[in-house]
């Protein structure tokens, strides 16, 4: 579980990066927090510059499905703001370990949405599963399927961490910066962006497990909820609701 990168979020709040350039009361119980992170943005650290949205709920995603409908429109929101609307031709890269119930986050997400043909549109999914399994980098599988689909965009979906208990299963991260597979721990591999696959690369995570510093632990100390097998379900759901609010309305 170390594997997973903490939201960039709170590498910016931590390390005083990124300018705030709007913080909005969505609905009584989400608010969207935007920042920009400059070219040196979390370098080394698995961070990539770009725009990033962040989805915040006071609600309970577990037992409220109104907050889920929140959620489920801010994504649509964020996804058209940062050049989803308009797509035509879109793959959507479930990242994560299927094996594992708290990473199979994309995994679940893709399952659920529908894919092929739709009027001028076209949804495409993968499941590129992670290196420890395959052997293969997770780049090279997206950009093989890339060069025979031909994507306006790539959308990967994955599992984030966060350094604050309040935000476990409660924020939603979407960017236009890309996702770096394993950076969250200096193991970076080769960075899902627009440079390394030649297509604009959106991303979309959520805080499905907490890590904190502990000195007993040399990897810090990591949480899940004890109910992250519904919590994946049920987000799952919200985040495929939210792709196809944004590339349908």
């Amino acid at each position: 579980m170390e594997n997973f990168s903490l939201l960039a979020l709170e590498f910016a709040e931590t390390a005083g990066r990124g300018e705030v350039v709007e913080e909005k009361n969505l609905t009584p119980t989400l608010k969207r927090l935007c920042f920009v992170a400059p070219a040196s943005f979390g370098e080394g650290q698995g961070y990539r510059r770009g725009v990033y949205h962040t989805l915040i709920t006071k609600g309970d995603p577990l037992t409220d499905d109104r907050v889920l409908e929140d959620i489920k429109k801010g994504i649509a929101s964020s996804l058209s703001k940062l050049g989803a609307a308009g797509k035509r031709r879109v793959l959507v890269v479930g990242l994560g370990n299927p094996n594992a119930v708290v990473d199979a986050l994309g995994v679940e997400t893709v399952k659920r949405l529908f894919v092929g043909k739709r009027g001028r549109r076209y949804v495409a999914a993968l499941v590129p599963s992670v290196f420890g399994l395959t052997g293969l980098e997770t780049a090279s599988v997206v950009k093989g399927v890339a060069a025979e689909f031909l994507p306006d965009l790539i959308l990967s979906v994955d599992t984030l961490a966060t350094s604050r208990a309040e935000r476990l299963f409660r924020a939603v991260q979407i960017s236009d910066g890309g996702v770096v597979p394993g950076g969250g721990v200096g193991n970076r591999r080769v960075p899902l962006c627009k440079e390394s696959l030649g297509v604009p690369v959106l991303s979309l995570g959520v805080s499905m497990l907490a890590r904190f510093a502990d000195p007993a632990f040399p990897a810090g100390l990591v949480v899940t909820p004890k109910e992250i097998d519904l919590l994946v379900p049920r987000f799952a759901g919200a985040l495929a609701g939210g792709v196809e609010k944004a590339l349908f309305g």
